[in-house]
């Protein structure tokens, strides 16, 4: 039975918080509030293919991406050119990048996750995954916590914690509340509705974040809420169901996001599809609205972007199609 989280939270005035699988915020969420000096938008460049929602960037390089068929591409930030990393890889599901290159993905034909190399895309090493997915798994996301890789299975709610020292590998927390999409997915203050007029919620547990110091693991469903849970309590083999449930946090509510990222300070950076804005949610827990800016409502990813010859950060946003310009755009912010 599929228990509405909803219901749940209504629940939490009669219920302690450890009843309902997850502990509460500590304060109740604050408006969003615009900042005195907004970010900016600098560039924005039409891309040549469609793509799919993902979008990765190394510590100190450009962004990569993926297409509709899982075919891995770098993204030039300057003039939004694709190219392609090496045609012999399979299609990919899921990329992130580290200071130890990229890690990725591959649901098939053998499903595996991947080490590459971020300048050619050659294969450095690779883990097979069969034994932890299970049928209608599908990884929409992955991060990687020092030797653990974390992956999020959007099909079958679930995380999936690989040490990629030993190989070991669990699927975690199936069928918890927090990894599933429940309410209705809004843009433009309109809910998403399919063909025959059903409401989409957008899927399940598709954003996964990570603090600097891999302590704390950030992740939501495009519905909301964000969620915070300790990375040793996804690694510790001596844990329970109940000792992770019980240390899961309701972290904030969040409008429907097309994109989830966090900078090295754990200033957290949100592309809201329901407002047209760019949100951002720090340590501070002090809720804080970058832009408005109407293109933002087609967002599908961000990600940070490192420039050595500037201390301004940047983001990179990755657009959908409108019904005005059939066309993928990368959008270029610099944050104030």
């Amino acid at each position: 039975m599929k228990v509405c989280f909803s219901r749940l939270l209504a629940s939490a005035l009669i219920l302690p918080a450890t009843l309902l699988g997850v502990s509460t915020a500590a304060h109740a969420d604050r408006p969003w509030r615009d900042v005195p000096t907004p970010a900016q938008v600098v560039k924005e460049f039409p891309l040549s293919q469609p793509l799919a929602p993902v979008l990765t960037a190394l510590p100190a390089g450009a962004p990569f991406t993926l297409d509709k068929t899982g075919k891995l591409y770098r993204l030039d930030p300057v003039d939004g050119r694709l190219t392609t990393l090496m045609d012999e890889l399979p299609p990919l599901s899921a990329v992130t990048a580290t200071a130890q290159g990229l890690w990725a993905v591959a649901p098939a034909p053998k499903p595996e996750l991947l080490n590459l190399a971020p300048d050619t895309g050659v294969i450095l090493n690779h883990i097979s995954i069969t034994k932890v997915l299970t049928t209608g798994s599908h990884i929409a996301a992955m991060r990687i916590a020092h030797d653990t890789a974390i992956l999020a299975d959007d099909g079958v709610p679930a995380f999936i914690i690989i040490d990629l020292k030993t190989g070991k590998m669990q699927r975690l927390l199936e069928g918890s509340p927090t990894l599933s999409g429940h309410g209705p997915l809004m843009r433009r203050g309109q809910p998403v509705t399919t063909a025959s007029g059903q409401a989409e919620t957008g899927g399940n547990i598709r954003f996964l974040a990570l603090d600097h110091n891999r302590q704390w693991l950030f992740y939501q469903a495009p519905t909301g809420p964000l969620y915070r849970i300790g990375t040793n309590l996804l690694t510790d083999p001596s844990l329970g169901p109940a000792e992770r449930i019980e240390g899961m946090a309701n972290w904030r509510r969040t409008p429907s996001l097309g994109g989830l990222t966090i900078d090295s300070h754990d200033v957290l950076y949100m592309a809201d599809i329901e407002h047209g804005d760019l949100l951002a949610f720090g340590p501070d827990r002090i809720p804080l609205r970058l832009l408005h800016d109407d293109r933002l409502y087609d967002a599908q990813a961000l990600t940070v972007l490192k420039d050595k010859t500037s201390p301004q950060r940047h983001l990179a946003v990755l657009l959908g199609p409108t019904a005005a310009d059939s066309h993928y755009h990368l959008l270029e912010i610099a944050l104030p």
